[in-house]
């Protein structure tokens, strides 16, 4: 199994071919939508409670389907975890990650999860933010830690504890809260801690699309066989034009 210094590295490395630094946080459903060095595809779909996403790949085309049913922070992390199957192991098939963060998870997984919480937040990204503080962690900081980082609740958590910024009784106590309720105390919102609004559950992005579009484009594929496609693919918002900006105040 790789060491957790070994998949922050990895992580950093991540971040590097991405021209992000090790400190900031990223977005990171933006930078893979747009990562043409990469054929990704994500699909957000609704998947059974015990499943947070799953990954396969063929000859250079990755799909990655994440649990759109699951709150927005644990998607961000889920698509880390499946970065890390695809990038950095010889998948054969399909990868189904299921929701735990136990022990009793395989080597694969665990290593996954580590170089997820490592990409969204490095060690030294989370060391700096805990030294900004003189105080020890509270439920508050921990909650403006993981809404600026974007992580999900939980995941925060087991950082924490893993790096041993807290102890495994303090983990216990943050854990047994309703997070979006005291965000939202906070002056936060709730949208880091609650699923996809029900018009986008399901929802696909990247390659696929790039794909239909260039073959249109060079008039491989009728206009009905686009469309059909693209409906195919959960995205009726650009067969429609549902969801278009709203033009200049002052047109």
């Amino acid at each position: 199994m790789r060491s957790a210094q070994e998949l922050n590295s990895l992580a950093l490395e991540t971040r590097r071919q991405w021209g992000e630094d090790s400190y900031s946080p990223i977005d990171i459903f933006a930078i893979v939508n747009g990562w043409k060095e990469k054929k990704i595809t994500i699909v957000r779909y609704p998947l059974s409670s015990r499943i947070s996403g799953m990954c396969t790949r063929v000859d250079d085309d990755i799909v990655i389907c994440i649990n759109s049913s699951t709150s927005f922070g644990r998607q961000r992390f889920t698509l880390a975890h499946e970065l890390y199957h695809i990038l950095y192991e010889d998948i054969n098939g399909r990868v189904i990650c299921d929701m735990s963060m136990g022990e009793d998870k395989s080597y694969s997984e665990k290593e996954a999860d580590m170089f997820a919480g490592y990409l969204l937040m490095p060690y030294d990204a989370l060391f700096q933010f805990s030294n900004k503080f003189l105080s020890k962690w509270s439920l508050g900081r921990v909650i403006d830690a993981e809404q600026f980082f974007q992580i999900s609740h939980m995941a925060m958590i087991f950082r924490l504890e893993k790096d041993r910024f807290i102890d495994s009784r303090t983990a216990e106590a943050f854990k047994n809260i309703v997070v979006s309720r005291e965000a939202a105390r906070l002056g936060y919102g709730k949208e880091l801690y609650l699923p996809q609004p029900e018009g986008k559950k399901y929802f696909t992005t990247g390659e696929y699309v790039r794909k239909i579009e260039y073959l249109a484009e060079k008039d491989k594929i009728s206009e009905g066989k686009r469309e059909e496609l693209l409906l195919e693919g959960f995205r009726a918002d650009i067969v429609y034009n549902l969801d278009e900006e709203e033009g200049n105040l002052n047109d």
